[in-house]
């Protein structure tokens, strides 16, 4: 456990003092500030929404979307993070180093997943912050801005961004683990996020809208299926539950991933 954390916490340290990890940060602060503002009637011409006008811009509801969305848009974030987190030891050949040292695989590799999923969740609580930040632009329409908490701003990470991580995150770092190059895996971040895209429609369109939910690795169409049938009042005051569909489907891909991971 000792090499665990020493491991981990040496991964986490190293990559939160690169400028490109506060790169990542500021350009994800920055989209959900600009996201919230432009829903809130800040910027003359945009067109967002969260299923009504009367919906509250800081609602649990829109909330959850706003992180599932720019979660997903982080796609090809989460890859460069985790999959540098394994293959920089094949690219600096300090692996021999550590493959004669006392250290065990499971605290080598595991160190090394746990301080890259510690640096994702500080770069995406950018998404939160940004979105706090949003309600203080100049131009916000106060009718769609609800009492602030801090419930809906933690819980989305809890429920649809930290499965995601271990989730997606475990299919790039065993990418790079076995291929030891970063190219696989931008490449395999690209072709999943826009094959994603391009079969959301479909799966939107399945009769089985069960089956079409659990298949999406985001767990957003899921949500959208807890939630789909829910008042004005209850999408501005009701936290999205983990239980049933998304539950399920979260559960699903944590596996996965965790499947993946042992491989």
């Amino acid at each position: 456990m000792d090499a665990f954390l020493a491991i981990a916490g040496f991964e986490a340290r190293t990559r939160l003092k690169r400028l490109s990890t506060w790169a990542y940060f500021a350009v994800f602060f920055a989209l959900s500030m600009l996201w919230i503002a432009a829903a809130g009637g800040a910027i003359e011409g945009a067109i967002i929404s969260f299923g009504s006008g009367k919906v509250w811009i800081n609602s649990p509801f829109a909330i959850a979307q706003t992180v599932a969305l720019l979660g997903m848009v982080a796609l090809t974030v989460i890859g460069a993070i985790m999959g540098r987190a394994i293959q920089q030891d094949a690219e600096h050949r300090t692996e021999p180093f550590f493959h004669t040292a006392p250290i065990g695989k499971l605290a080598y590799l595991g160190g090394r997943y746990a301080g890259a999923i510690v640096v994702l969740l500080v770069v995406l609580s950018s998404i939160a912050l940004g979105s706090l930040a949003g309600l203080l632009v100049p131009g916000i329409d106060p009718d769609r801005v609800g009492p602030v908490r801090v419930a809906p701003y933690v819980l989305p990470y809890l429920t649809i961004l930290l499965p995601n991580l271990v989730a997606l995150g475990g299919i790039f770092f065993c990418v790079g683990a076995l291929a030891r190059r970063m190219l696989p895996v931008y490449v395999g971040s690209i072709v999943l996020l826009v094959g994603y895209l391009a079969a959301n429609g479909l799966m939107r369109n399945m009769e089985n809208k069960t089956l079409a939910a659990m298949l999406d690795p985001f767990g957003s169409n899921a949500m959208s299926r807890v939630t789909e049938y829910w008042t004005i009042a209850q999408k501005n005051e009701w936290l999205v539950p983990f239980d049933g569909l998304l539950a399920w489907n979260r559960l699903l891909w944590i596996a996965i991933g965790v499947a993946i991971l042992a491989l």
